[in-house]
């Protein structure tokens, strides 16, 4: 009994320290870093202006929030960092990114079409809700999938290398992650949906913030729920 007791106060600090070092990590992103936030936000839309280049967007955007958790050195170049990410996300997933990209498009009008045809008939629910299912499902992949393109960052340099791993080795390894870590993907999942969704229904008053911060601050959730913070002993 006494031992099964020592371990129970052992596995409690452990998480006790986890939750801790999330919080310090948290406080310290969205101050200190939150102009790096703003700076990889801008840069973000502007690499997505090509329209298909928006895979390799979100997956250097994700590359640099998911390493701000647990490094603040990107702070210190940032911009020089975020477009090594960039380049190296175009050359390992342009292809496959082009397939996303459109994947996301059909599902988001397919949602709003089947949405708005639901006044007319019943059936069209199960429709809409199939395509909003789809559309989180796929998030939720992508949000860990991104990060394993990459393989290191060499901060001083400001080169980022990609993996050895196929996009498909990369996918195949995400979807254990997001049922091992279900509650913080479908947080982040949800909560940045509802973000950007709210920034495009309200446009063009929305603008600035998505020039801002509309971007990053999902992507900054989403890596919380990919990247644990280390331990603060």
């Amino acid at each position: 009994m006494q031992k099964q007791f020592d371990n129970n106060n052992f596995e409690t600090d452990a998480e006790m320290a986890k939750k801790y070092a999330f919080r310090v990590r948290l406080r310290e992103v969205f101050t200190d870093g939150l102009f790096t936030l703003a700076k990889w936000n801008f840069l973000f839309v502007l690499c997505c202006l090509p329209v298909v280049t928006i895979a390799p967007a979100a997956a250097a955007l994700l590359n640099c929030t998911n390493l701000q958790v647990v490094d603040d050195r990107p702070q210190i170049n940032a911009s020089k960092w975020f477009f090594a990410s960039f380049k190296a996300a175009c050359r390992k997933i342009f292809l496959p990114g082009i397939m996303f990209t459109l994947a996301n498009f059909v599902l988001v009008f397919g949602f709003a079409f089947y949405l708005k045809m639901t006044g007319t008939s019943f059936v069209y629910v199960p429709m809409a809700s199939l395509s909003l299912l789809l559309l989180v499902l796929v998030w939720a992949v992508a949000i860990h999938a991104f990060p394993l393109v990459f393989e290191s960052t060499d901060f001083d340099n400001g080169t980022v290398t990609v993996s050895e791993k196929t996009v498909g080795e990369a996918v195949r390894e995400a979807v254990p992650m997001v049922f091992a870590k279900a509650k913080g993907t479908l947080i982040s999942v949800v909560l940045g949906m509802v973000i950007i969704a709210a920034q495009f229904l309200f446009m063009p008053a929305s603008i600035p913030v998505m020039l801002i911060i509309g971007f990053a601050v999902p992507a900054q959730a989403a890596a919380l729920a990919h990247t644990e913070p280390e331990v603060i002993d």
